[in-house]
């Protein structure tokens, strides 16, 4: 004795038509998180070249005192206040 009633319809094998659809959307995903990846890198970029920005503008408008409570002499300060945003 079965447990499936012999009038109920078989369930077909998936054709190749739909197992070609699987494997594009799959491949579409990948795509999608290669990406999504290569943003969330390049957002990171951006956003340390952005406080290493204002921190070099910061440090730029630092009175003597303010230098000397750090420990850098105004040439220091200069000296990094002018690198381009992207240097380490």
């Amino acid at each position: 004795m079965s447990a499936v009633q012999e009038n109920e319809p078989q369930i077909a094998p998936l054709s190749s038509q739909v197992q070609s659809m699987q494997y594009r959307v799959s491949e579409r995903s990948d795509v999608l998180i290669y990406a999504w990846s290569v943003l969330q890198f390049v957002w990171q970029q951006l956003s340390l070249w952005h406080e290493k920005r204002q921190s070099r503008r910061t440090l730029r408008n630092l009175t003597d005192d303010e230098l000397l409570d750090v420990g850098i002499t105004r040439a220091d300060a200069r000296k990094e206040a002018s690198k381009s945003f992207f240097w380490d």
